[in-house]
């Protein structure tokens, strides 16, 4: 559940230092005292944002009578030279507890306290929000290398280049293909099983139109096309980590 905030940044005794953001400590009272990662949407300074979209880091310390973050590095604030004080647009994914990377939560984004932000957050939540979600699941291990090549995915859907992003999607899918070829029940169901895997193949063939391959590419289908892969790989994850999937009798062996 990545968790989407505004704070205020500062420098106090050497140290880049985020407040104001009590909200997210009060509904994630575990992160007090805990490392962490996520990413720098926007600033604002002067009455306007600016997009930044750097990962950035912090530690939540108590001070006095507040808990404060202490941006860690490498620092885009500090990297990029934007003046202090000003307030910044985060998005929370994970935190490190000793030495374990953990989620704050998956599968859904929260949003807090934006006043600031109002417009860059209806951006977010229109162009961004399944790319922010994808970031801050930890997905099954036979599930990395497609989750990596999907959010190159989304960079190269930003960047328009909806070829390239097709081709990116066609990997996943087929990646995904190899993996739900040896199933056999999903949830106890054979039929929802042989239905799911002809979603899958469905989707393989309607992506292998266009991109390297001779046919049209156009922003829209491309947009369908990754947000569809997107929520097979969201679902797939699922029945992995959950154990709601049986291989073939054949295999004799469980996922």
């Amino acid at each position: 559940m990545p968790y989407l905030f505004q704070a205020s940044a500062g420098y106090k005794n050497g140290k880049y230092i985020l407040s104001d953001f009590s909200d997210l400590t009060s509904k994630f009272p575990f992160l007090e005292e805990k490392e962490i990662a996520g990413k720098l949407l926007s600033i604002y300074i002067e009455g306007k944002t600016s997009k930044v979209d750097e990962e950035i880091k912090f530690k939540l310390t108590q001070e006095r009578d507040r808990i404060v973050g202490e941006i860690l590095e490498p620092n885009p604030i500090k990297t990029k030279g934007y003046p202090l004080p000003l307030y910044v647009l985060i998005v929370a994914y994970s935190y490190k507890d000793n030495s374990d990377l953990l989620p704050i939560a998956e599968n859904m984004l929260l949003k807090g306290y934006t006043s600031y932000f109002e417009d860059d957050v209806k951006r977010v939540l229109k162009e961004q929000e399944a790319r922010i979600i994808l970031e801050g699941i930890f997905f099954h291990n036979r599930l990395e290398k497609q989750s990596s090549t999907l959010k190159e995915a989304f960079i190269s859907f930003e960047q328009e280049n909806f070829a390239h992003t097709k081709t990116l999607c066609r990997r996943v899918l087929e990646g995904i293909k190899q993996i739900v070829s040896k199933w056999k029940r999903i949830d106890n169901s054979e039929s929802l099983c042989d239905k799911f895997k002809s979603i899958v193949n469905s989707l393989y063939s309607f992506a292998s139109i266009g991109g390297p391959h001779e046919g049209i590419t156009t922003k829209e289908e491309t947009e369908l096309i990754l947000k569809n892969t997107t929520s097979l790989l969201f679902y797939v994850n699922s029945l992995l980590k959950n154990q709601r999937v049986e291989v073939d009798d054949a295999l004799d062996n469980r996922i």
